[in-house]
């Protein structure tokens, strides 16, 4: 196995090569979980991994989870995610025409494997109803997060490249190196921000504009997230999410959007930038989503990719405090605990009581 930094992406991002998952010890998985928290953007290149066993590989660094199964779950008082499936798929359940168009949307996404539930596709591949079979299913993406104006937002991506992935690229700006090349003065304000987040179609694609793509990125407007947040590695950098992004607390709109033209013009430079044009499929991509955000360019006819989003729980030794201003981390401590309890989430390291 063979680490070697990213030529291009400031003072983060790491390759592997020659990780074989065939003879792969937990040990062995459990240091590149370790370096790709450190690193946020890890990308094993050219490897042996299926779709057959990422899942069960991703859940040795933490859980799968959707915010938007929570959120559903809460609105109708459901206490298990299958029912909540089989409510959804059910055309005379009391569950929202909406909420079950969702629901079934998402589902159709799913690959199935032996491992069990996690996996979506990204592909625009229709089935035989003309559908698509995938998320982000046309076009180039634009630079985005995911579950960006969630305060228990999901910190960590897995992609894997299945096929007809030459032509297409999956880029990552890190957020951590600015932070810390900014004055002090200026640190200390980016400290005290809180942005506040809208959906506004087209921010992400302007083809997909669709309830699910509000669902995950941003299910409530004028929802507030600090600035300044922790990635579970132990990195400080802006959780700085374009797609969802709207405004500053205390600042009138002029005022915001001046703010986020200077800040901009400094972070969105080649410096802090990686397009990880695939040469092969294949490539297992894993990425921060605290303070990194991704997109995509490039030809995506016949691509098909399978995405897992997760936490890192199994690789924590203690509960993951994202945000550093009292009044967000004490509600985050509430909602992650529910969320958690919810869902059924077992690995999950919540904060200790009292």
């Amino acid at each position: 196995m063979k680490v070697t930094s990213i030529d291009g992406m400031g003072s983060y991002g790491v390759y592997i090569d020659g990780v074989d998952f065939e003879h792969l010890t937990d040990e062995q998985w459990r240091e590149i979980g370790h370096i790709h928290m450190k690193s946020l953007v890890t990308i094993i290149r050219d490897c042996n991994l299926t779709c057959e066993n990422q899942l069960g590989w991703i859940r040795k660094l933490g859980e799968p989870r959707h915010g938007l199964y929570y959120r559903l779950m809460k609105k109708y008082g459901i206490t298990s995610m299958g029912l909540l499936v089989r409510l959804g798929l059910s055309d005379t359940s009391g569950i929202d025409a909406e909420d079950k168009g969702v629901i079934r949307e998402h589902i159709r996404y799913q690959q199935s494997t032996s491992e069990g539930a996690g996996i979506a596709r990204v592909s625009g591949i229709k089935n035989d109803k003309g559908l698509s079979t995938g998320l982000f299913n046309d076009g180039e993406l634009l630079w985005h997060s995911n579950e960006a104006a969630t305060l228990t937002f999901v910190p960590g991506v897995a992609l894997l490249g299945g096929k007809c992935m030459v032509g297409s690229s999956t880029g990552f700006l890190q957020t951590a190196d600015y932070y810390e090349s900014v004055s002090e003065s200026f640190r200390s304000e980016l400290d005290e921000m809180v942005l506040t987040h809208r959906y506004t179609e087209g921010k992400i694609n302007p083809i997909l504009n669709d309830n699910l793509g509000r669902s995950n990125m941003c299910p409530v407007d004028g929802a507030e997230i600090p600035m300044v947040i922790m990635s579970p590695g132990g990195i400080k950098g802006l959780h700085y999410p374009l797609n969802t992004v709207y405004g500053v607390r205390g600042m009138s709109k002029a005022e915001s959007d001046s703010l986020f033209a200077e800040i901009n013009e400094h972070l969105f430079v080649d410096y802090y930038i990686y397009d990880h044009w695939y040469k092969n499929d294949g490539d297992l991509l894993l990425f921060d989503n605290s303070i990194t955000l991704h997109r995509r360019l490039g030809n995506v006819s016949g691509r098909l990719a399978y995405r897992i989003q997760h936490d890192y729980s199994e690789l924590q030794d203690d509960f993951w405090q994202p945000y550093f201003q009292k009044e967000f981390a004490d509600k985050y401590k509430e909602d992650i605990t529910d969320f958690v309890e919810t869902l059924g989430i077992q690995s999950f390291k919540l904060p200790q009581a009292g």
